[in-house]
């Protein structure tokens, strides 16, 4: 009866044994759901400074897909990532070509690719000043242009200064970008004059002042439409430094006084 009990037992092991197997082999069977492969984009989180290999990623991602470069053959010749507030992915700044009035454009780019950019001018030093003006400027420095990105008004958050060279006049530009209306606000648009393009000092310095920090600037007066002054207008702001600070307010730079 014993020999019996065991030799049921027995084989009811072996049995159970083969269905498993058998199970497991028949869910091998089924074919996987099929994968959608994608172009991979290496992509390290927005507190992450980018390395050389995802800087090469991105730049081949947006030299075969930004229409820029594709339909006018541009060239990237700078290109980081840097955040500066905008959602849906990592902040990468790129400079495209080389020239007197060029391309920045700043991208929101994901997994899934190029989620957001915008546009703006950027200009060389080289082609304005023989002397350094953006030396003392904070930030990042891109390239050897005339803008950076940094927290320049303290708000924890980068903005872009620029040294516009615009045919109607030169402008000091700093602007960041808004959350709510999805595009980057001009905080400062302030005429200014080259002082002296070989020498210096730069027309633009960033100081404390009566423990406010901001800018100093040589302003530079815009007469707009035809000027018929014989002579110098004493209220005109020209050749005069001003200091400016930012306003959390009012969310731009104001002019505070007239400065030394």
């Amino acid at each position: 009866m014993k020999k019996i009990l065991v030799a049921v037992v027995f084989f009811s092991i072996i049995a159970t044994l083969l269905f498993s197997c058998n199970n497991k082999k028949k869910k091998q069977a089924v074919p996987e759901e099929p994968v959608v492969r994608t172009e991979t984009l290496i992509i390290c989180g927005p507190d992450v400074p980018a390395t050389e290999e995802e800087r090469e990623s991105i730049k081949e991602f947006i030299n075969k897909n930004e229409e820029q470069i594709t339909k006018y053959k541009h060239e990237i010749v700078f290109i980081d990532k840097i955040d500066l507030g905008i959602p849906g992915g990592d902040n990468w700044v790129v400079r495209l070509s080389k020239g007197r009035s060029d391309f920045l454009i700043v991208y929101a780019i994901n997994k899934n690719g190029i989620e957001k950019s915008y546009d703006f001018s950027i200009f060389d030093i080289e082609q304005e000043s023989n002397y350094n003006i953006m030396r003392d400027i904070p930030g990042s420095h891109i390239g050897d242009s005339t803008s950076s990105i940094g927290d320049f008004n303290g708000d924890g958050k980068n903005e872009i200064f620029e040294y516009g060279f615009y045919g109607r006049g030169f402008f000091l530009i700093i602007r960041g970008y808004d959350v709510e209306k999805d595009d980057f606000e001009d905080y400062c648009q302030i005429p200014f004059r080259l002082i002296d393009i070989d020498n210096g000092p730069a027309p633009v310095e960033f100081i404390t002042y009566n423990d406010m920090y901001g800018f100093k600037v040589l302003y530079e007066q815009i007469e707009l439409g035809l000027s018929y002054y014989t002579e110098p207008d004493p209220n005109s702001k020209s050749n005069k430094w001003f200091f400016y600070t930012w306003d959390k307010e009012q969310k731009k730079y104001i002019e505070i006084v007239e400065i030394e």
